[in-house]
């Protein structure tokens, strides 16, 4: 049993179980792979991630391991036989001195600690000792949102934007970006009055990869085409049709909705690049493309829609995600929720 040895920093308490009561190392083994090198297996380990992750992931994880892994753990010749806590605290401190944000530094610290756990699995170490690091504390974000005379405003001024349908459907919806950019003309049911989310486009080092793969497995589903959409997809069909015509052979002959005149579909970064100049034309607050979830959800729960419900119209694998990040109560309402209370104790 490995004996903790507690160390004090900062104001905080470190525990490192680097050493059993024996004096040795708790993780030593005897295979030859005890002596590779940290960094080696970090680069083998993220060789093999590539059927189990999405490739936009994968090249984060990439460039964290190119940037700023193996840089720090391949300087200190670190090897599972000699490697402890203090070395992958001593990585979290560097980086919060280097100015990076908590959440840029737990990024970085996701990738080693995936990393460590398969090492553990291997049974190239007896346990994580990346578990046991102290990362910065976090803010925690609060995303903002449109009222409804400002939702009103924004989609008045997307007309004259080519990004309008990706905006409509996000608006509506709630779609994220990559599922908007990806949402194709065959997933759209007229007759049966449906559309369905099963397929995305993501950008990633300046290339766009379309895929039948999803954020998580609750993200494919299937929302109802109500009569005002119906209308305005209809509209746009028509229009593409048109412009088929009017290009002819230079036209780009796709199958996706959100699309400039000459067929070429829209690529994400750009969504979020109109999407911003849309907000300063119309004189709106700056917020995130990806905000508009969040206003999609805050109308629903005000409209008395429960959080399982708007969970599934948003695609999240756990409600909590609904509950914690998009589920706003705006002002208004917690002005009213302060009017029963007082009804309540004004006369006692």
């Amino acid at each position: 049993m490995p004996k903790p040895n507690y160390t004090e920093r900062n104001g905080c308490v470190y525990v490192d179980f680097g050493q059993t009561s024996a004096g040795t190392a708790a993780h030593e083994v005897s295979l030859p792979e005890a002596d590779m090198l940290i960094a080696d297996y970090l680069k083998e380990w993220l060789s093999m991630m590539t059927t189990q992750i999405r490739h936009n992931t994968l090249d984060c994880y990439w460039y964290m391991f190119r940037r700023h892994l193996y840089p720090f753990f391949h300087a200190r010749h670190l090897t599972f036989r000699t490697v402890t806590v203090s070395d992958f605290q001593a990585f979290v401190d560097e980086k919060y001195k280097e100015g990076y944000s908590p959440t840029s530094i737990l990024k970085f610290h996701t990738v080693v600690h995936k990393c460590m756990k398969y090492a553990v699995i291997q049974g190239l170490i007896d346990h994580n000792p990346s578990d046991y690091v102290i990362l910065p504390k976090r803010k925690k974000y609060i995303g903002r949102t449109f009222t409804r005379d400002q939702l009103h405003r924004f989609i008045q001024e997307a007309r004259s934007s080519p990004a309008e349908p990706a905006f409509m459907l996000a608006a509506v919806y709630g779609l994220r970006r990559s599922e908007a950019a990806g949402l194709r003309w065959q997933c759209v049911d007229f007759s049966g009055g449906s559309i369905s989310i099963n397929h995305t486009a993501i950008s990633s080092c300046g290339k766009v990869t379309y895929s039948d793969r999803v954020k998580t497995a609750s993200s494919y589903r299937t929302l109802p085409l109500m009569d005002s959409m119906r209308v305005y997809l209809l509209q746009l069909k028509k229009e593409q049709q048109e412009l088929r015509l009017h290009y002819g052979p230079d036209y780009h002959q796709t199958d996706y909705v959100c699309c400039r005149a000459d067929g070429t579909p829209l690529r994400p970064d750009y969504i979020s690049q109109e999407f911003a100049k849309v907000c300063r034309r119309a004189d709106l607050p700056h917020i995130r493309f990806h905000d508009l979830r969040h206003t999609v959800a805050t109308l629903l729960l005000q409209q008395g829609f429960s959080l399982k419900h708007i969970q599934e119209w948003l695609g999240h694998s756990d409600i909590s995600t609904t509950a914690n990040t998009y589920a706003h109560i705006v002002y208004s309402d917690k002005k009213q929720m302060a009017d029963e209370l007082n009804s309540i104790f004004e006369n006692t």
